[in-house]
């Protein structure tokens, strides 16, 4: 289902600013990883549905602009290349958008593409909350990995 972002201002975001600290193989893993992916965040009241072997969906609250927010999103993966999002709750919903995984060697570039929209942003704040967003997740990302691959080498 594609929610209508024609019922607000349409703004396009392209982020080509990550990159993770390990080997785009050792992203999957994590990303495909429930209780590490999940656990890295700071996610509250968290819900996650398998629709089909690439399609599901994950909803949680977490504070978002100073404030608790609940959001819910559809993903499919897109192994190994990247994930689409489809945004059905929360501070951004309508917008869809992709994370590409780039293999850089022992790292991996991360580019956020997609249509981003808001019911409760001007059009004008639109570009600067979703790089907030990213940033917490991305963050959170990189602890998480960092900690997985630790995990993994058998230290914990």
């Amino acid at each position: 289902m594609y929610l209508c972002p024609h019922a607000f201002p349409v703004v396009y975001v392209l982020d080509a600013g990550d990159e993770f600290d390990a080997p785009r193989e050792v992203v999957w893993e994590f990303v495909g990883s429930p209780p590490h992916h999940s656990g890295a965040h700071q996610h509250r009241a968290t819900d996650r549905r398998r629709i089909s072997e690439r399609v599901g969906e994950y909803s949680w609250e977490q504070d978002f602009d100073g404030a608790p927010a609940r959001f819910t999103m559809r993903w499919t993966v897109f192994p190994p290349v990247g994930i689409a999002y489809e945004v059905l709750e929360g501070p951004f919903t309508g917008s869809v958008f992709f994370l590409y995984y780039e293999p850089r060697g022992d790292r991996t570039a991360v580019t956020v593409a997609g249509e981003f929209v808001s019911p409760t942003l001007p059009a004008a704040e639109i570009a600067a909350a979703v790089d907030r967003f990213f940033s917490i997740e991305f963050r959170q990302d990189h602890e998480g990995i960092r900690r997985f691959r630790q995990e993994k080498a058998g230290g914990r």
